[in-house]
């Protein structure tokens, strides 16, 4: 793969935040109950989990959430260099897990899948290219495609064994800019730098931005998801991290993760594995 030399946005778009839930209770019995719970949030995950935040304190009013947004590339490096220790992270996909996982950084039996997620085409909404699917990427039309770096993108790694899997790698590998983070993929084809860029599902709306509903920008254009058969199956994970100061309260948020009312708001945001209606359509509020 070629790295383009054009320029990219860092990151999300944001600076990182801090969300701070309900104070401690003087009368709380358990640990996790009395102790704050820090979880690192990749920016991907920002929209839904805002909503997931206020369902939790209303559930556990006497607990204190603190939660960072951040890109996962930069998150996940700093729990691999010890920088970080959150009581619950969050990943976009499998390969960060893998990497934390590797280096032994996960303690047992806390990695879960939190909810699935898939690949989508963007190019700008003009579409110079003329994209339709991932087999177009081969036309002469097409002189650059972005795609996450896939040494540290999930949705990047799912890409390429998508591209040989469709039997197009060959083709299509001088072609492909690979921008360190997934949020840039998309701002090279909201920029014209690239006709057609790889993004999370999710992620092909705006995610970033607490208590706003998932929007198409006005200089983009979703052509579609890459069919499901052409990538593992791959979900948004979420773990205790070994060393942490509350273990027991980051259990209990992963185990909040799991209720139907919260795989109702990661379903709304179109975490899904085979998506059945357009981005954008989640509820608002």
């Amino acid at each position: 793969m070629a790295v383009g030399a054009g320029v990219l946005l860092v990151g999300c778009g944001q600076k990182p935040s801090s969300q701070t839930g309900a104070p401690r209770s003087a009368g709380a019995k358990s640990a996790a109950a009395t102790e704050k719970i820090y979880a690192l949030v990749p920016c991907g995950q920002v929209g839904p989990f805002s909503k997931i935040v206020r369902l939790f304190q209303a559930a556990h009013p006497q607990v204190r959430l603190d939660w960072e947004q951040e890109n996962i590339v930069t998150m996940t490096k700093k729990v691999l260099d010890g920088k970080a220790r959150p009581d619950a992270f969050l990943s976009m996909g499998d390969l960060e897990m893998n990497q934390l996982q590797k280096a032994g950084l996960i303690m047992e039996g806390t990695r879960q899948k939190v909810a699935e997620n898939s690949l989508a085409i963007v190019v700008p909404a003009a579409n110079p290219g003329k994209v339709s699917g991932i087999a177009d990427f081969a036309k002469p039309s097409v002189k650059l495609v972005a795609v996450p770096d896939p040494e540290v993108n999930s949705v990047g790694r799912h890409t390429q064994e998508a591209l040989k899997k469709v039997g197009i790698w060959s083709q299509v590998q001088r072609k492909i800019l690979l921008p360190r983070f997934a949020a840039d993929s998309k701002d090279l084809a909201i920029a014209g730098k690239v006709e057609a860029a790889i993004a999370y599902y999710p992620c092909s709306v705006e995610v970033h931005v607490p208590n706003a509903p998932p929007t198409l920008p006005k200089s983009l254009k979703l052509v579609g998801h890459i069919p499901s058969d052409l990538y593992a199956p791959f979900w948004c994970e979420g773990a205790v991290i070994k060393g942490c100061k509350n273990p027991q309260g980051g259990k209990l948020l992963l185990e909040f993760l799991q209720t139907p009312e919260v795989q109702r708001i990661y379903r709304d945001w179109e975490f899904v594995r085979e998506p059945g209606k357009p981005a954008g359509a989640a509820e608002k509020g």
